[in-house]
């Protein structure tokens, strides 16, 4: 212990950036911990949308859509989403809101992109459209124009 001291006071300026470095190590990963645990199961999902009237959105593409959603699913890319699209839908923030993606690669800049618009109860639906289909849960296809 009498060496810790000798060496904090003898090397200040590193304590202090090893100490920085350590609680920003901890913050990054209670928050990637956070993130981590918006992915939710089918059943989940269901249960959100019966009970808290969940919104759904699918940022997959425009021929995935087509080609077989959830009921009342909003399909919105990615690259589309803004606070200014959400207020036309008329999505309130306080609203569950479940996301259809095409790869878990990247969920959390979903989340974080809706947390940065004021949504703060986002769900991203594990396995996306695959499970969803292996489990034989209802789904609509879109027209084509």
């Amino acid at each position: 212990m009498q060496d810790l001291v000798f060496f904090v006071m003898n090397h200040f300026f590193l304590s202090f950036v090893w100490c920085i470095s350590f609680f920003l190590a901890v913050i990054f990963s209670i928050k990637h911990l956070y993130l981590q645990s918006k992915l939710i199961n089918n059943f989940f999902a269901i249960e959100l949308i019966n009970k808290k009237n969940a919104i759904v959105i699918d940022t997959r593409s425009l021929q995935l859509y087509e080609s077989g959603h959830i009921i009342n699913a909003f399909h919105i890319p990615f690259e589309k989403i803004c606070s200014k699209v959400m207020q036309e839908l008329n999505i309130s923030k306080s609203s569950p809101i479940i996301l259809i993606i095409n790869t878990l690669e990247n969920h959390n800049k979903y989340i974080k992109k809706f947390i940065k618009y004021g949504f703060n109860d986002i769900y991203i639906l594990k396995n996306g459209m695959d499970l969803w289909n292996q489990d034989n849960l209802p789904i609509i296809f879109s027209k084509k124009k």
